[in-house]
């Protein structure tokens, strides 16, 4: 009778063990590149502020700029993405307007996508891409 009552437990405790884990995600680095001069960046840089970026305050996703502005803007961007090892998969993607999905444990792309993008797109991409559980 025993066995018939733990059994199941196990299972139990072993399911919710590995659905807490895909639950929990990835950690990404978000780089947004922006410039100045960039028109893309002009038209969406407000709602990647107010719309996107807050959604995963907390959580395991993590936004950076890369400011393209300028040699000086660029220089400063480096040092941050260094910091987060991520400089070399971000470094050969000089387009502005984009946002670079990158997973902080291997340091490779994941996903680009346009910040012209409808916010609500944009949040159901990342949350995709970050519940996607490590291989």
């Amino acid at each position: 009778m025993k066995n018939k009552i733990i059994a199941p437990l196990i299972l139990l405790l072993v399911f919710s063990a590995f659905s807490g884990t895909a639950q929990e995600g990835r950690k990404i680095i978000a780089v947004l590149n922006k410039a100045d001069w960039c028109p893309v960046c002009q038209s969406n840089g407000e709602k990647m502020m107010n719309e996107v970026i807050p959604v995963f305050a907390g959580s395991s996703v993590q936004f950076v700029m890369n400011d393209l502005t300028n040699e000086a803007t660029k220089a400063d961007s480096e040092g941050k993405l260094n910091e987060l090892k991520v400089v070399g998969a971000v470094k050969k993607t000089t387009a502005t307007g984009l946002l670079i999905l990158v997973d902080a444990a291997t340091g490779k792309v994941l996903k680009k996508l346009s910040v012209a993008e409808p916010a609500e797109k944009i949040v159901m991409i990342i949350k995709q891409t970050a519940l996607v559980e490590k291989m």
